[in-house]
């Protein structure tokens, strides 16, 4: 077991499909991934008035954050990682702070979001997608991932590339029910997108919710925010999007 885990992780560490001695694809079930998120700041700020010029012409293009996927059987952990230093610094991004918990054994969620200074612990039953599989593939972080298209919330689309050599059913925020892990997400609509840079596999460890927060369930949430963010325009139903995905 030790030397399939040594030749797991030095094919993972090289960027090439993880195989044993013998030349044999490994399946991994528990492991960490690391994912970046990409943001299109300046598109994200709609309107037409001086100052959103000027915000434009003075802003990155894009921020960066990363984030920590761990996974171990039936069970995933999505939060916050490492720091990017030329983020600016001051202003956080909607759903920048999410922590995810999912139990696919259960079909519970439980999901820790900071919305206009307050604390929400989000409890409920993970998310069913309806995804469509396509012939379309694309490698990422050295594993070769299927494409998959989805609809949600009425009108977001959503797509998804998953490798079936990672046996979990789970991926970045609250996204899985494909056939294997989600290592890359693109939503359009908000001008983001989550793809793996490194998986490393590990023997599985425990792994808790998040406890901190005003309890809600899913259409709680969803209907706090709206009253919240009603006179808020575009931008706010952007915002909201961002903080249900």
């Amino acid at each position: 077991m030790k030397q399939i885990l040594f030749f797991l992780l030095l094919a993972l560490a090289s960027g090439a499909r993880a195989q044993d001695s013998s030349g044999t694809v490994v399946f991994i079930h528990a492991g960490t991934i690391e994912f970046e998120r990409k943001e299109n700041v300046r598109n994200q700020i709609t309107g037409e008035s001086d100052w959103i010029e000027e915000y434009r012409k003075n802003s990155p293009e894009y921020r960066i954050s990363y984030y920590n996927l761990s996974f171990s059987g039936d069970r995933s952990l999505f939060q916050p990682g490492r720091e990017n230093p030329d983020n600016v610094r001051g202003w956080d991004a909607p759903a920048s702070s999410n922590i995810v918990y999912t139990d696919r054994s259960t079909g519970r969620q439980v999901s820790q979001k900071s919305a206009y200074g307050s604390l929400f612990l989000e409890d409920d039953t993970a998310r069913h997608i309806h995804w469509r599989i396509t012939a379309d593939t694309r490698t990422i972080a050295g594993f070769e991932c299927h494409r998959a298209t989805a609809i949600i919330m009425d009108s977001v689309f959503v797509v998804a590339f998953y490798t079936d050599e990672i046996i979990p059913s789970a991926g970045p925020e609250s996204f899985g029910g494909l056939p294997g892990m989600i290592l890359g997400l693109v939503i359009p609509k908000v001008h983001s997108s989550w793809y793996a840079t490194k998986v490393v596999a590990s023997d599985p460890k425990p792994m808790a919710p998040p406890k901190k927060g005003k309890k809600v369930d899913a259409p709680g949430l969803y209907s706090t925010l709206q009253s919240s963010l009603k006179d808020w325009g575009d931008y706010g139903q952007r915002w909201l999007m961002r903080m249900m995905i």
